[in-house]
Parts: C-alpha cells; structure tokens; sequence
C-alpha cells in the first residue's frame, strides 16, 4: 500500500521556499589548519575548475537507505564534516561558542575536526525514548516509505564536474519494477501501486531496478518542477557529488509509526560513486537550532510542560556545541544550535512520479477522534450533537429544545407544554 497511517511522531530533510541558494563554495572547502590547529579539517573537495563539462550521462536516480542515526562507541567520530572550522580537541579545545549551560563542557569533536553532537550525544537521549527508532526507520526505508531519493542531472559522467543539478526528495512508496523495464501503475485511488497486469506491486528489491515515488510535500504546491530540497549549482569532485541544502528545509526520516524532521542551516549532503556509479555512500551534515528541535520535540509526545520536556531542555543546554548562523560566535557567545551528522547508503533506481504525502501527526496537537455527537454524559468532550434529544422514539426534525416527547413525528404546532425556544411540537405528537 502507498498510504500508512502514522500514528505517532518523533524528534528528527513547513518546506517553503521554492528556490535554493546558490552554493557557497567557501562552506566546503578542505582548509589548512590554522596556526595552533591540532588536525586538518576534514571538509568536502572545492568545486572543480573548468567550465565545459562536456556531454551529459542523462538524469541519475538513486534512493537511499540503511540511515546510520545509532553512533555509539566512536562511529559518531567519522560521520558528517567540520563545520565551524575549529579543530575543537584536547584539554583546551578552540570552540565557536559555550553551550547555555556554563557547568557543562566544550564539546569534543571528532576526526579531522568533524562537529557532529547528535550522533555524540543527542541519539543516545533519544534512543531512551524510541530504542527502536533508527530499526524502524530502517525497516521503513526498505518498503519505500521515507526512503531519500536523489535526482542528478547535467553530470558528464567523470569524477570532476564543475555544475550539476542535485535534488532530494523523500519517498512515498517504491516497488521493485516488472522484468521488462515498464513503469508500474498506481490505482485510481492513489493509494496502491499495481503491476501492468493490475495485481499488487511487490516493495523494493534494491537490485538497481526499483521504481519510487516521491511524497507531494517534497515540492512548492506538489508542483514536479519545483523541488524544495535542490541545488542546481552542485558539483562533482574526485567523485564526490557535493550539494548545499537550503536553509532551514525540513528532511524528513520516516519510519511506519513514527516520522522525524530535522530542520537545518549551513546544511550539506556529500555522497560518493562507489563501483562506477553503482553504489552511494551518503553523508548529510548540518547546523540543527535548538528552538526547532525543542519544537519538534512533540512529534515523540514529548509536550511543552512536561517532565519530560524539561528534561530534553536541560540536556540541550549541556550539548548545544554550534551557532545556527556561521560566523556569529565568540569566546563568550552562548551556542544555540547542535551539530549533525547521518550517514545512509544509495543504490540506482527510477523516478515515478508523486504522490501525495501521508500526514505526520503532532503527538502534543492533534485532537482525539471526535464521538460523531453522541453523548454520554456530563463528562462527554465531543462536538456537539445537534440537538438528540433522548427521547427513545424521537423522529421529528433536528430542534433546539429538549422536549422528550415519546413519539414526536408531527410538524411543528403550539403545543403549550412545550417550552423549548424555537420549536412548537405539540408533546407527544399529534
């Protein structure tokens, strides 16, 4: 099936910029270290020189998945990139800020300067939570359902290229496509996608011939053309394809029960062709604020008030590490962000199109179901029922007044036992 409910939602790619930014090439460049710096800074290649790029390939498609969130023991230390262009170790580390708690230490950063608290620090709070999350993300991920998928155009298909076109979108439904290279169908209801002799598609095999489509809410309007998550001035270098994401766009990991956004700035995904192409190994890194992810934190029931809450605040304020704009820090300047690092694998697949996407709920906001005005006493919440009135054979048109009356079927009259404002049924009909 194409649609699932979500049920719950959770802390972790609305969208509402129809353009990006055009990339800054000075965000990725691998510097030198600074005088007093303790390792080379570990940042994407510099955009290649040239400006003939020579023949395309044709548009590129891959989807991703087996998301690394989980990055316990040291692996938090190889995921994502320097950001703030500190190498922030030893006993004395140079940091771009303090977090809002002055009890709590400067955070360490990992190899080549890689600044990546949420792997270091936050998923282990959250994994208190949501032990499974990162599993059902997963697991998700292989039925399509939240799967990245990538689109790359204009690339010449070398391991250096000064332009490419570079879109994300998050999956709605993907399937493993029919032996004969057609494209499956979705039914009329939008809801399925069925193979060309109309039975139920099978999900995705990940062999480099699935088919995924992309939820509507990955673009300005649901319109195709206009895809939130893109950088039409990427590139490719030593065969990494570097592209910069638009600030603050909401990425979206979703799992069956549950949905989790991270809303970036200063945000990059960088991937690599591993086998010609026929693999992707994906990093995406970024500067996540704090107030967005105590705002998204109510997508797990984690509710302003709480105890729960307090408790994720504090530890925010011990684990900020970063500013949510580069370049607006200082010795005594408070961190009001955190840094980020997820890694994910990539593998070929087709483009299919859109759908449209499934609700992601607020845990803290939704209302329960309404009862459809069926009362059940004083202590009854639902909407209001229109005037039943409770008289156990009461046929008449929808009134104001509470007359019951046994069998009141007649129209209306003068009767004068009846009280009720706007209403004139004689009590007890006739």
């Amino acid at each position: 099936m194409v649609a699932r409910r979500v049920s719950t939602a959770a802390v972790l790619f609305a969208l509402a910029c129809a353009a990006c930014k055009v990339y800054d090439p000075d965000l990725v460049q691998r510097r030198e270290p600074d005088a007093g710096q303790r390792c080379e800074l570990d940042r994407p290649p510099l955009r290649p020189p040239g400006s003939d790029d020579g023949e395309d390939v044709g548009e590129l498609v891959y989807a991703l998945k087996d998301v690394v969130l989980n990055q316990d023991g040291e692996r938090w230390r190889t995921i994502g990139y320097d950001l703030d262009g500190l190498c922030s170790i030893g006993p004395m580390p140079p940091v771009e800020c303090r977090p809002p708690s002055r009890t709590a230490a400067p955070e360490t950063d990992g190899e080549g300067g890689i600044d990546n608290a949420f792997g270091h620090h936050l998923y282990p709070l959250v994994a208190v939570t949501l032990p499974t999350l990162e599993e059902d993300a997963r697991a998700s991920e292989e039925l399509g359902i939240g799967a990245i998928v990538v689109r790359i155009r204009g690339w010449n298909g070398e391991p250096n290229d000064p332009r490419v076109d570079a879109m994300l979108l998050i999956g709605q439904a993907g399937t493993e496509g029919p032996a004969d290279g057609s494209r499956p169908a979705v039914d009329d209801s939008g809801t399925e996608l069925l193979l060309p002799d109309g039975s139920s598609a099978p999900p995705p095999a990940w062999e480099g011939n699935d088919w995924f489509w992309a939820r509507s809410d990955s673009f300005f309007d649901g319109d195709e053309a206009r895809p939130l998550l893109r950088d039409d001035n990427a590139y490719v270098s030593d065969n990494l394809l570097v592209a910069q994401l638009p600030e603050r766009a909401d990425i979206l990991f979703q799992a069956t029960e549950q949905a989790v956004l991270v809303r970036l700035t200063e945000g990059i995904a960088v991937a690599r062709f591993v086998d010609g192409g026929a693999r992707l190994e994906a990093h995406v890194a970024g500067r996540w604020p704090i107030l967005d992810i105590l705002q998204t934190a109510a997508r797990v029931g984690i509710c302003p008030g709480s105890t729960e809450y307090n408790l994720v605040a504090g530890q925010l304020d011990r684990i900020a590490d970063i500013r949510q704009n580069a370049g607006t820090g200082g010795p005594d300047v408070t961190c009001d962000a955190m840094s980020l690092g997820a890694a994910f694998t990539g593998y070929p697949a087709h483009f299919g199109g859109v759908l449209e996407a499934t609700d992601i709920p607020n845990a803290c906001e939704d209302p329960p179901d309404p009862d459809g005005g069926v009362d059940a006493g004083s202590e009854d919440a639902g909407l209001p029922d229109a005037g039943v009135d409770g008289g156990p054979e009461d046929a008449g048109p929808s009134d104001a007044g509470v007359d019951g009356g046994p069998e009141d079927a007649g129209p209306p009259d003068a009767g004068p036992e009846d009280a009720s404002p706007g209403d004139a049924d004689t009590v007890g009909g006739g």
